[in-house]
């Protein structure tokens, strides 16, 4: 038996995941179940999940870095 999930999402976006899917081998149903099963195992999304800061389009880490330091 199995459940029916459904999503919406960008196109092009999909385009690209599914590209590098199938560079290494995987089918997009095979990558969202060990997505979930790691979620449920570690209890955790493997990754940073956080919003972005504008300054990171602009400035390098290392000079972001600096910056941060020298504010101090």
């Amino acid at each position: 038996m199995s459940a029916n999930l459904q999503s919406r999402i960008d196109p092009e976006l999909k385009r690209q995941a599914e590209a590098v899917l199938a560079n290494i081998g995987l089918k997009p149903r095979a990558a969202l179940e060990l997505f979930y099963k790691q979620i449920i195992k570690r209890r955790v999304i493997l990754f940073p999940v956080q919003a972005d800061n504008p300054e990171d389009d602009v400035l390098s880490p290392p000079t972001r870095r600096n910056q941060v330091a020298d504010e101090f």
